[in-house]
């Protein structure tokens, strides 16, 4: 592959199709696992007891074993089973042109999530929320409105609802989408009730 043009949604679905087959369990267990191993030994990475690296050295260290594992390793499509192999233009284009705003939610309620530089002084914004968690029917909306009345919270990430009138929510039946459609309405209510009709979902 040589680099051409920035690569879009319909070009991963295309290498999707087309990328080497590759299990779950080779894929968890074995491809990254062992990348891992080498690239820490090759950059030369431990971390001590720092959670987030400050050392400018072993930052660059870790960019460059995070860029090398991507190229090398690819992403491996959950759907297909398969992985989407890039370029080094491509990951380069990719890093060097991302969006540098856009807004979630709207109105008084809406923020702005924007591009931001190791040390940056803007603070980033802040989503909470149940983030795909299973989530009971009769609760799912006091969970959600408990979040919406944080102040710190900027947006929410929505839980998933574990029934539908009562019923588990089957991919591809009737009570998925009315399982879904609740979600929103749920969640678009409890932003309202807590004052915060336009925040971002």
């Amino acid at each position: 592959m040589t680099f051409t043009k920035s690569v879009t949604c319909y070009d991963f679905y295309d290498r999707a199709q087309t990328g080497e087959k590759c299990t779950q369990d080779d894929w968890d267990l074995m491809t990254i696992p062992m990348k891992s191993m080498e690239l820490k030994q090759k950059y030369n990475l431990d971390f001590g007891k720092e959670f987030i690296p400050t050392d400018k050295d072993q930052m660059e260290r870790l960019f460059k074993a995070g860029f090398e594992m991507l190229l090398d390793c690819g992403i491996w499509c959950t759907d297909t089973h398969r992985i989407v192999k890039y370029t080094d233009d491509e990951i380069w284009d990719a890093i060097n042109n991302p969006h540098r705003e856009f807004q979630l939610g709207s109105g008084r309620d809406a923020v702005y999530c924007r591009k931001r530089s190791v040390g940056d002084k803007v603070k980033p914004i802040v989503q909470g929320g149940p983030t795909g968690s299973p989530i009971s029917e009769d609760v799912f909306m006091p969970v959600h409105m408990s979040y919406a009345l944080e102040k710190e919270c900027d947006t929410i990430v929505n839980g998933v609802m574990t029934s539908a009138r009562g019923k588990s929510p089957v991919p591809g039946s009737p009570y998925e989408v009315l399982a879904s459609k609740s979600e929103t309405r749920q969640i678009r209510t409890a932003a309202s009730m807590a004052g915060r009709p336009g925040m971002g979902v």
